[in-house]
């Protein structure tokens, strides 16, 4: 390695005298000439297609113009860029440069806007046409002629040079980008170019001219006079292209346009001459060969980013470098001198030394970090991941090797930790599904045992009310609650959202431990900032191998009976039964379709009417959400439940609303006195926050007030999530909606809650109603009535079928019923007719 450094710190400077040692003056006068021959050679193509276009006596057409004049602007930009950017950067001597570098600059951001401007192109903030894009182009040449003239100017004027040329860049672009139509005209089509623009076309033509002659004629300017006048006189000579066609596609336009990048390539020839070839020139006259390379490299070995060692054949570190010392945690030059096997791990030091004798046998350039974790270590004693790659080195004519060392402990352990996310829950660090599945295998090849599948109930709403941050500490709370319950040798897991597993590998009652499971719930949750949460949970078991072999079996049917439990038992267990898959495939099937059998029509409102006990005058009609596919009607237990589930029911709601009241309000339309409509109001919609607005908007479009509405929630929705429900409620009623809790007496409330809701109605379950044959049956109705006496609410009873249930109730002092003894659910017209028939019945009295 010494050997091929030492032969290219001697080839470095012989290519340096070579290219960039000045040259005689001979061969400077030579490049001078040729700069002027190429010019001249180009001038001269450029008077023959002014020739030949005099010749064919039309204008000769350019094909696919459009897209050759981009690509050539886009050359012409990139090149005007180049030269910007080399002429800005600071060097000995070039504070001329940077005038040079902004109007550079000016003018390939008006060469864009050239581009941009160009008839066919997208409009750019104005229409684009022929007369703006020429606005730009002859904005930029003008930028180009100034630009050179301020290099001319005293050295303590460029500051203010430059500023001008900015300022007249901004100008041009604000003019040419919003009002450039103000400009006189430059281009007419099918005439050609207007006596104005040929002759600003000749003005730029004779100043590029003027001034390729003056920086021929200067000996002190700052960029290489034979190209700086070259490329002027190019781009004088194309210049007189622009005065001649008629036709923006014209060959004179396209010859034009390749005439000014050649004219460019001449002024970037002269910057880089200026930036580069100069400087390199100076450096190589100025360094001193091989103490500076030696100095240079003693610089990049000592601050180079890797640990570097030199090791000689007996394994001895003859050189370390700032970043090896820091990584072994050694002080300046304690490696030096020591064995590169005292930085092996102990147990494996004894190896190393055979590895270093079969390296040395063959030795080359490989990378040992392919090597899964290979470790280093330190002086104190302590560890660390490494990537290391080998390389022979020739030292003083002796055989060395060249060991480059990182520490890659970071990508590890992100390794490390990728392994175990395989593996578990990042939140809860509880095995996932993949781990638990392998578990599983295991176990049921070595006999019996159950799976509990545990899924919180109100993960979501958790979520909403409180952050996702609080749902996260819930869910690791839980998870730490299930595994302080659990026994020697079960399993916990994290399968997904909000549901865990255990499994129970060698029970047989696993109804029995699952529920003992779920005891853990009972206890409130304390969580971040005094949040304390009631979260229950509803599970589903299977026992193996008795309901499958499989890992992904069992799991997928214990899911399967959490979920039936969540439908029809929440806070309980359910075991897995062979019919769950096929009610699991229609309640899919039922989701899938909810939202076409809205959009088909498929639903419609049935109206069942309440009657006043006292005079039997109608109270309100509960609207009844029913649906029919044109086949077979689908049950509201069977498809009520799906919507809640999926979260469709805050969509289907409102449209139930919305129809509801449309039909109230065309019944106080016709004069009827319909009472209130009642609509039921299921947990997803009472979190719903648009909720209130689209209710009071929908009450104003058709004509309603607020108190000709009634909301029933059930009892236990708003009892089991009262925290979250009761601002809600509150606000509903405040609007002056009367609220009716349904279902009373079959939750689990308590008075003091019960007197926190603003109530207009208590709804006497129908189940109830069903034992009034009963002196338990009549006890309870009893209770419910007088307590809603109390609290000043209406008593309605629900179900009522028999004369005798609706005397008893009559007696009681039961404000309303409905049920089937006064009308079952009616259609609009049958609802229609029904008030019709109430109409007439009480307007009998006053005709007598």
């Amino acid at each position: 390695m010494v050997r091929a450094t030492v032969r290219q710190q001697k080839i470095v400077p012989l290519l340096h005298r070579h290219w960039f040692a000045s040259a005689p003056s001979k061969q400077n006068d030579g490049r001078s000439g040729r700069s002027y021959r190429v010019a001249a050679l180009l001038c001269a193509l450029v008077l023959l297609v002014i020739a030949a276009q005099a010749l064919h006596g039309t204008e000769l057409r350019v094909p696919h113009f459009t897209a050759l004049h981009v690509m050539v602007e886009q050359l012409s930009i990139a090149m005007s860029l180049l030269i910007a950017l080399m002429a800005w950067f600071r060097t000995e001597g070039s504070s001329r440069h940077r005038v040079f570098a902004v109007g550079f600059l000016v003018a390939a951001v008006l060469d864009m806007l050239h581009v941009a401007s160009y008839a066919g192109m997208p409009a750019l903030i104005t229409a684009n046409d022929p007369h703006k894009a020429i606005v730009f182009w002859l904005a930029a040449r003008f930028t180009i002629v100034l630009s050179v003239l301020a290099t001319l100017v005293p050295v303590h004027q460029q500051r203010m040079a430059a500023l001008a040329l900015l300022a007249y860049g901004i100008g041009v672009t604000v003019i040419g980008l919003l009002m450039p139509h103000r400009l006189p005209a430059l281009y007419v089509p099918g005439e050609g170019l207007t006596p104005l623009k040929v002759v600003l076309e000749w003005c730029i033509t004779l100043s590029y001219f003027v001034l390729a002659v003056y920086v021929a004629r200067r000996s002190d300017h700052s960029l290489p006079n034979d190209k700086m006048a070259a490329g002027l006189l190019v781009l004088a000579i194309g210049e007189l292209l622009f005065t001649q066609y008629r036709e923006v596609d014209g060959l004179g336009n396209a010859a034009g346009h390749v005439a000014k990048i050649a004219g460019q390539v001449f002024l970037l020839l002269a910057v880089i001459e200026a930036r580069l070839l100069r400087p390199y020139r100076q450096l190589d006259r100025a360094q001193h060969e091989r103490t500076a390379a030696l100095e240079r490299m003693n610089a990049l070995f000592a601050g180079a980013p890797l640990g570097i060692l030199v090791t000689d054949l007996s394994g001895r570190i003859v050189r370390s470098n700032r970043t090896a010392e820091e990584l072994f945690r050694a002080t300046p030059g304690q490696l030096v001198g020591r064995s590169v096997d005292e930085l092996v791990p102990s147990e494996i030091r004894h190896r190393h030394p055979g590895h270093r004798e079969r390296y040395q046998q063959q030795a080359r350039n490989i990378t040992m970090s392919a090597r899964p974790e290979l470790e280093a270590q330190r002086l104190d004693g302590s560890r660390f991941f490494v990537s290391v790659a080998l390389a022979p080195l020739e030292w003083d004519d002796e055989a060395h090797t060249l060991a480059f060392i990182s520490d890659v402990s970071v990508q590890e352990a992100q390794v490390h930790k990728l392994k175990w996310l395989t593996q578990h829950d990042e939140l809860t660090k509880l095995p996932n599904r993949r781990a638990v599945e392998q578990v599983l295998a295991r176990q049921i090849d070595g006999g019996h045992g159950a799976v509990v599948a545990l899924g919180l109930d109100a993960l979501k709403r958790v979520n909403q009310v409180f952050g996702h941050e609080v749902g996260d500490k819930l869910l690791t709370a839980v998870g730490a609650r299930i595994h302080a319950a659990m026994r020697s040798g079960e399993v916990l897991a994290r399968l997904q959202g909000d549901t865990f597993v255990v499994i129970l590998p060698g029970e047989r009652d696993g109804l029995s431990r699952a529920r003992e499971l779920l005891t853990a719930f009972q206890a409130p949750f304390s969580l971040k900032d005094d949040v304390v949460l009631h979260a229950s949970a509803t599970g589903g078991y299977v026992s193996y191998p008795d309901d499958g072999c499989e890992p992904a079996q069992l799991l997928q049917n214990a899911e399967l009976a959490m979920a039936a439990a969540k439908r029809t038992q929440r806070r309980g267990i359910a075991g897995f039964d062979a019919a769950q898959p096929v009610r699991a495939k229609r309640w899919l099937e039922l989701a899938s379709r909810l939202e076409d059998a809205k959009a088909d029509g498929q639903f419609h409102l049935l109206y069942q009417p309440r009657v006043r006990l006292a005079d039997g005058t109608v109270a309100g009609f509960e609207a009844l959400c029913r649906w029919h596919d044109g086949q077979h009607h689908i049950s509201p237990v069977e498809f009520i439940p799906v919507a809640e589930e999926t979260g469709y029911i805050v969509e289907l709601g409102r449209w139930i609303a919305d129809t509801a009241l449309a039909q109230a309000g065309e019944w106080q339309r016709s004069g009827f006195a319909f009472g209130r409509i009642a609509i039921n109001l299921s947990p997803r919609q009472l979190a719903d926050a648009g909720l209130i607005a689209f209710l009071r908007d929908s009450l104003q479009r058709h004509g309603l007030v607020p108190s000709q509405l009634e909301l029933e929630i059930t009892e236990t929705a708003a009892m089991e999530n009262l925290d979250w429900a009761l601002p809600q409620i509150r606000a509903l009623a405040e609007l002056g909606i009367c609220i009716a809790l349904d279902d009373f007496g079959t939750g689990y409330s308590s008075l003091s809650y019960l007197q926190s809701l603003p109530l207009s109605v208590l709804k006497i379950d129908a189940a109830f109603v069903r034992q009034l044959h009963s002196e338990t049956g009549q006890s309870v109705a009893r209770t419910v009535i007088a307590l809603a006496r109390s609290l000043g609410y209406n008593a309605v009873a629900e179900g009522v079928e028999t004369e005798a249930q609706k005397a008893w109730l009559r007696a009681q002092g039961c404000d309303e019923m409905q049920g089937y003894l006064e009308a079952r659910p009616l259609s609009v017209e049958q609802a229609q007719h029904y008030l019709q028939q109430r109409s007439v019945a009480s307007a009998e009295p006053a005709l007598e």
